[in-house]
């Protein structure tokens, strides 16, 4: 098959949402439709203005029930007339009806599981009960199984063991970045806006700051601040949620409540002139799949230091392109920090500028669509039969 294909895709939480998954969604969807293809997304209604992806159709819908970012849509059931749908994962709720849909549709179905499930307590013990029952099934009823990166994926008991039986199924697709958009740059204003000192170094740290982002851990990266005493770094905080109050205590307890700087949720320019700001990310989440800041800093020319963990250690080189620390250690976070101002000038940027290399050479959505391209055809190539009539 070579022609257009009628793709939908499925995900929890878009934009206007700032998040990692519904971002790559986005712009999956839009390179797809800029080469011609029928692109639907289906998801559930945010708050916030939305902004659509160019060529592409966006149904929102109004969920029935909604916990944190898990949305009930009945719809999804009867979702049908696709000749492929790709399943974005986590979608509590959502992918067990994607998979009875394309069951009854005979409509194959390609499924990134971005990310784990992961909580504390009661919640937790919930999200394991679900990712030992239904992801199984979801896994089984899909004809491909996307991960971001092939370490992330393997550390996924059930994705490890859908793959141990059926390692035909497996494809990398990694995450990408606009190279348009995130290019290299001066961004003095940046600084002189949150008031940091002439020639003060920076750090930039982005996450959503609510309680499905904890493991992102920014409390570390301010604690990591205050470890550095021998140097005045300041941290831009990009990112909003119920977290800012608790953070900015935290910050007080440390004694750097002036060199931490709430940026508040960003996106455009605004986020690209952060990253170019800053002379280096930090990264300290306890997991990742992927860790879409780290190319967004990369494609700015900057160094990162980010978690030892399956997916962030995949797309950065510790050494050449940053440094890798201990996930969960202040003291190894810190230690890194310190090296990173220890570094010359010079061997800073050169840093930055292998890190920019790297990304066009490996993270442009552009290359990253060429391989999901062809894993949904892949996928359509073996449909036995597809209704002809789309509904969502």
């Amino acid at each position: 098959m070579t022609g257009a294909m009628r793709i939908a895709a499925v995900v929890a939480t878009f934009p206007p949402y700032l998040a990692g998954t519904g971002n790559v969604a986005y712009h999956q969807a839009e390179e797809l439709a800029a080469r011609g293809h029928d692109v639907t997304v289906v998801t559930a209604t945010q708050p916030g203005v939305p902004s659509d992806p160019a060529g592409v159709l966006v149904r929102r819908s109004r969920p029935v029930l909604r916990l944190g970012n898990a949305p009930l849509l009945p719809e999804l059931a009867v979702l049908g007339g696709y000749d492929v749908v790709h399943l974005h994962q986590p979608f509590i709720f959502g992918a067990e009806l994607v998979a009875l849909a394309c069951t009854r549709h005979g409509m194959p179905l390609v499924t990134t599981v971005h990310n784990q499930l992961l909580a504390d307590g009661v919640k937790g013990r919930l999200f394991d009960a679900y990712s030992a029952t239904m992801l199984p099934l979801v896994l089984r009823t899909a004809t491909r199984i996307i991960g971001v990166t092939r370490s992330h994926a393997l550390s996924v008991p059930q994705i490890a063991s859908a793959l141990e039986r059926h390692p035909e199924k497996f494809a990398e697709v990694p995450n990408a970045v606009d190279v348009r958009r995130f290019t290299p740059g001066p961004a003095a204003h940046v600084r002189t806006r949150h008031g940091v000192p002439d020639g003060a170094p920076v750090a930039i740290v982005c996450a959503q700051l609510d309680h499905a982002h904890e493991f992102k851990r920014v409390d570390l990266a301010i604690e990591a601040v205050g470890r550095v005493r021998e140097a005045q770094l300041h941290l831009l905080v990009v990112g909003a949620g119920p977290l800012r109050d608790r953070l900015g205590a935290l910050a007080d307890e440390a004694g750097v409540r002036d060199q931490i700087h709430f940026a508040g949720a960003l996106a455009g320019e605004e986020l690209v002139d952060h990253y170019r700001a800053a002379d280096f990310l930090i990264l300290p989440s306890e997991i990742e799949s992927f860790g879409l800041v780290q190319v967004e800093a990369m494609a700015c020319a900057k160094p990162v230091i980010v978690s030892r963990v399956p997916g962030c250690r995949d797309v950065s080189v510790d050494g050449r392109h940053g440094f890798h620390v201990t996930p969960g250690s202040a003291d190894d976070l810190a230690d890194a920090v310190r090296r990173m101002l220890r570094l010359p000038a010079a061997e800073r940027a050169a840093m930055g500028e292998a890190a920019l290399a790297r990304v066009h050479e490996r993270y442009t959505w552009a290359r990253s669509t060429d391989t999901l391209e062809g894993v949904l055809r892949e996928a359509v190539r073996g449909t036995i039969s597809r209704t002809s009539r789309a509904t969502a």
